[in-house]
């Protein structure tokens, strides 16, 4: 009978619409659904956000990755200042200007060794200043999630404790189910928040996750071709050293005067020895 009963009033409740169950609750339940609607209204716009501003980065970077691959030195790119930089080309503007800062100064490998862990350290700095900002939002989405259903069992609990104190011994299940009624509002509020957050926050952190890999990949092989330019830029630098050094050397010696012709034999014979046995000439004959 009491069951009958039950079903007649959730019957009747179900005729007189959504605006009859709010009309059950306290102040406090009220103020409760109130700051469920709200978070209601700024999950759907994280969410909407977000998922705008991830296919926006990926654009760029996939934009940027295939530019990338046309141009003849990643170290000869320029990005000027106050520019909005997509993820991609900001690892590239940490890692021109940290070559920047060795220019002119590498001949020889230990140079490039040095040069290379200044670029790395300022590629993996880009990467944890992105992927922070790929994580924006995240926060706050998973706080709907988490926090949703809590919110709104907390208003259902009181709502009920309220119900429950205001009855008297001769109270019947029609004066305790509007207050029921009522006090689970807030219940039903708290899982409208935290479903649909959950699903887009599932969503998303799978794009962060993605994003995130691609990003440390696209910064190991950006260090690679950095570190093989910077291997070509040293060869040359010290091959046109050693020109210099040659043509320095060259002109620091100085000019040599010719050498002295010898002068021809002459055809007159040296006279022989006065040892006792010159003869004048003839002196043979005469014998």
């Amino acid at each position: 009978m009491s069951a009958l009963f039950t079903l007649s009033v959730l019957a009747e409740a179900e005729t007189k619409g959504v605006l009859w169950y709010f009309q059950q609750m306290d102040s406090a339940g009220l103020a409760v659904a109130g700051v469920l609607l709200v978070c209601s209204f700024i999950g759907w716009g994280a969410m909407i956000q977000k998922w705008g501003d991830v296919q926006e980065l990926r654009r760029r970077n996939l934009a940027f990755e295939r530019r990338l691959r046309d141009e003849p030195a990643v170290v000869a790119l320029n990005f000027p200042r106050g520019t909005s930089l997509g993820p991609y080309e900001y690892l590239v503007a940490e890692a021109v200007s940290a070559v920047q800062r060795h220019k002119g100064r590498l001949l020889r490998q230990s140079d490039v060794t040095l040069c290379m862990g200044h670029v790395e350290n300022a590629v993996q700095r880009g990467v944890s200043r992105t992927m922070v900002k790929y994580e924006d939002k995240m926060v706050l989405l998973s706080s709907l999630v988490s926090g949703g259903p809590f919110l709104g069992l907390l208003g259902t609990v009181w709502g009920v404790m309220l119900t429950f104190g205001a009855l008297t011994e001769k109270a019947s299940i029609s004066q305790l189910a509007p207050g029921v009624s009522g006090a689970l509002v807030t219940t039903t509020l708290g899982l409208l928040v935290a479903i649909p957050a959950t699903f887009g926050y599932n969503y998303l952190l799978t794009r962060v996750k993605l994003m995130t890999t691609e990003l440390e990949n696209f910064a190991s092989a950006l260090a690679d071709r950095v570190e093989l330019e910077l291997e070509g830029e040293a060869r040359r630098n010290f091959a046109q050293h050693q020109e210099r050094e040659a043509l320095r050397r060259a002109a620091a010696q100085p000019a040599q005067a010719p050498a002295a012709a010898p002068l021809p034999a002459s055809p007159v014979e040296a006279p022989a020895p006065d040892d006792g046995s010159f003869s004048p000439p003839g002196w043979e004959d005469a014998q």
